[in-house]
């Protein structure tokens, strides 16, 4: 949740019988089947048979039995969050809050997500702190919880507001990041914040063994472009942290806080947007859903409803996004009251459902889509039939060449491939790139062999064919063709030691 970043004046609310839907392009028309017959009659279980987690935002004053009937995932909405459990020096303090939460979540089956190790904003004792004081931070409280939180917001909100697609000038996102001063916060000398910080986290799961998994997180983020069409470079520049820093985020989260800004509405090419990330390999989640009714012209029945239904059909659609998340109850109770975007209305423990609670389940219902999203086919030149050249008359008196023409060298086909290594004890992760010859190549594997004791535990786009001694890699759907001179990467993760690696590569 961001902290008054996006206030704005309210307008007065009269509720209108048509919504008016504040979309991109043309109209959106939800295409609906009836639901089975035997549709499930609360969030959760819909979710659950669909594949993926509803969950809610909660404090520990508000575990009503709603909350585990409705809902299989559970945000700390405050009580994990720096200012509330982190000290000066790194270490963990008044955790009785986060605790509890934790403790109710087990109790009804549901998973947890710790938010939020790194900010900028309610970052408390560790305001201004050095990366050595975060990391202390960030592994006193994955260890803290271990396996209980399935997933950890390791960095939040770390790019800049108005689609700038720049990193915000806030603590901590000004540390150094650009060693060198080349511009370029993916150097691998650089000292970056977001990378440093997930490397943390990183060799914290490892070494413990746990299951927990780690996820960016930010708002504005939600779809390819804005209002207007203008491209989201908000999107583009968390799109490129997400892309060069694979091998230590396993998921992304849409913070999807939808209202009238222009920035922030409700687009078009949302499930573009979450299809992209997901080829990267890692999960999608909507984080901290609200969707304000001045997308729907203050009407919180049917028109409201509608851009719910639009929201979970595109997660729905894509299957790497595994998981939904309101920020909240019901309206009376959210941070942004006055804009009343959940699913209920009422407050302390008594709620009634909305329309758009009718819509979000009756979505769930209906199940993930079977039809994979329509891309757009490439564009093939035309083909220009060839017309047999002339050949022209001899002219005695010329004598023939003594040396034929000069020819241009056809291009070099095949690639070649270098590996980089980030390691600590016990374990290592090796980022592959494979760069093609001089002419485009449409296929490529790449074979290493791992030093005695060193086993791959987990790769990201690309194929694998073994484990330990030589191991194949090969690529995926969307990585195989590279043009000539250009390069494409494949990463994996292992444990034991994996010094001295030299890739083979061949392709096609």
């Amino acid at each position: 949740m961001n902290s008054g970043l996006r206030r704005r004046k309210n307008i007065a609310r009269t509720a209108l019988p048509t919504a008016v839907l504040l979309l991109i392009g043309s109209a959106v028309t939800v295409q609906s089947s009836a639901p089975a017959a035997a549709a499930e009659t609360t969030l959760r279980a819909a979710a659950a048979k669909a594949g993926l987690f509803f969950g809610v935002a909660a404090s520990p004053n508000r575990l009503y039995p709603i909350v585990g009937q409705e809902f299989n995932q559970l945000t700390p909405e405050n009580d994990m969050k720096p200012d509330r459990i982190a000290t000066s020096s790194g270490g963990l303090q008044n955790t009785s809050g986060a605790d509890t939460l934790v403790n109710h979540a087990q109790s009804n089956n549901m998973l947890v997500r710790g938010h939020t190790l790194v900010w900028h904003s309610q970052a408390g004792a560790l305001q201004g702190a050095s990366q050595a004081t975060l990391n202390n931070f960030i592994g006193n409280a994955i260890n803290r919880w271990g396996s209980r939180i399935a997933y950890w917001d390791v960095v939040n909100e770390a790019l800049e507001d108005n689609n700038t697609g720049r990193r915000r000038n806030q603590w901590p996102h000004t540390m150094n990041r650009d060693a060198n001063g080349d511009g370029d916060f993916f150097d691998s000398g650089d000292t970056d914040v977001i990378r440093d910080s997930f490397i943390r986290a990183r060799q914290v799961v490892q070494a413990g063994g746990l299951t927990t998994k780690l996820c960016i997180n930010d708002y504005d983020v939600d779809g390819l472009t804005v209002q207007g069409g203008t491209p989201n470079r908000k999107a583009d520049a968390l799109y490129d942290i997400v892309r060069n820093y694979r091998q230590y985020i396993d998921c992304v989260g849409f913070q999807a806080h939808f209202n009238d800004n222009p920035n922030s509405i409700i687009t078009n090419d949302l499930q573009a947007n979450i299809q992209r990330f997901a080829d990267l390999g890692v999960e999608v989640h909507i984080t901290e859903l609200d969707i304000d009714d001045d997308l729907s012209n203050n009407d919180i029945g049917t028109g409201q409803a509608e851009n719910y239904r639009k929201v979970v059909r595109a997660c729905l659609n894509v299957a790497q996004c595994t998981g939904i998340t309101v920020w909240g109850i019901s309206d009376s109770e959210s941070w942004r009251s006055s804009e009343r975007g959940l699913l209920f209305t009422g407050g302390n423990g008594s709620y009634q459902k909305k329309a758009a609670y009718h819509a979000v389940l009756d979505e769930l219902n209906k199940g993930r889509s079977s039809t994979p999203p329509p891309t757009t086919p490439p564009t093939t030149p035309p083909v220009t039939p060839s017309v047999p050249p002339t050949t022209p008359p001899v002219d005695p008196t010329t004598p023939p060449p003594t040396t034929p023409p000069p020819t241009t060298p056809p291009p070099t086909a095949g690639c070649s491939a270098t590996v980089s290594l980030d390691s600590w004890t016990g374990g290592f992760v090796a980022t592959v790139r494979v760069t093609a010859g001089t002419a485009s190549i449409s296929r490529w594997s790449v074979q290493l062999t791992l030093p005695s004791g060193a086993t791959v535990t987990n790769t990201w786009n690309a194929n694998r064919s073994g484990t330990s001694g030589t191991v194949q890699f090969s690529n995926v759907s969307y990585n195989g063709s590279v043009n000539g001179g250009q390069s494409t990467e494949f990463g994996f993760q292992g444990v034991g030691t994996a010094t001295g690696l030299t890739p083979v590569c061949t392709a096609a």
